[in-house]
């Protein structure tokens, strides 16, 4: 087992697939860190690291089956590496000289320090670090796409199934807008808040009501309805107007 020293600090040389890795608790031994520094940093910004190209989460079964048993304590049931592109970004936070001190010697000590590689493994490690961007490249642009819908749902506006604007419900119905509204309240026929974006970018918000209750509604308060000449009048509604009800009964 080959052991190295960084800041008089000994521990063993840790390696997955041939890359150098380290563990948190390297990291907070050889940055005089209290226990757990290390691992706290990590779940406070465990969003910006990506799994396979800065950090790896390994079961016990893995650990053995890797010969990674002498980085992790005994009977360890999941464990986490870091490589060295997770190292500088768990670090990064840490600005006193001697952190600066530590990240130096560990990036030109250890994650660094190989026999010269022959052409055949030059080319492996190429298209391992290709792979590594690729998968980094395809997750920003997985977010740029999460993001984009986002966006794209806001400017529609993304409204309940069944239900309508008022604009709707008076070409429906025949009423005025107002009347609509009478109705609502009268029947206590649900409703909802549709947001959305105008076409200067400012978000909105205008009133939705579900559609087939208000329908329903509707037509029911037209069955109880009264004929007052060319209007209509009901005990809930009082004197109301329904243009073209011939052709909606």
């Amino acid at each position: 087992m080959n052991i190295v020293t960084i800041n008089n600090k000994q521990f063993p040389v840790i390696e997955y697939r041939g890359q150098r890795v380290v563990t948190f608790a390297i990291i907070d031994d050889v940055h005089q860190r209290p226990e757990g520094t290390a691992r706290a940093a990590f779940n406070r910004n465990r969003s910006h690291f990506i799994e396979g190209v800065d950090f790896l989460e390994m079961t016990a079964d893995v650990i053995r089956t890797e010969s990674l048993s002498d980085a992790f304590a005994a009977r360890t049931a999941k464990g986490i590496i870091l490589f060295e592109s997770g190292y500088l970004m768990l670090t990064k936070p840490f600005n006193d000289a001697l952190a600066w001190q530590v990240q130096r010697e560990l990036v030109n000590s250890y994650f660094r320090t190989h026999a010269p590689l022959t052409e055949m493994e030059m080319i492996a490690a190429m298209a391992a670090d290709a792979v590594r961007q690729q998968k980094r490249l395809s997750h920003v642009e997985e977010k740029i796409e999460t993001v984009t819908k986002a966006v794209e749902n806001i400017k529609r506006g993304t409204m309940r199934t069944g239900y309508v604007g008022y604009r709707q419900v008076v070409a429906k119905s025949g009423m005025s807008d107002a009347k609509c509204r009478n109705l609502v309240n009268a029947y206590h026929i649900p409703t909802d808040t549709h947001e959305f974006m105008t076409p200067d970018g400012l978000l909105s918000r205008r009133a939705v009501v579900e559609l087939e209750t208000f329908m329903a509604a509707f037509h029911q308060m037209m069955s109880e309805a009264e004929p007052r000449g060319t209007r209509w009048y009901h005990p809930k509604m009082g004197l109301f107007q329904v243009i073209g009800w011939e052709d909606k009964a």
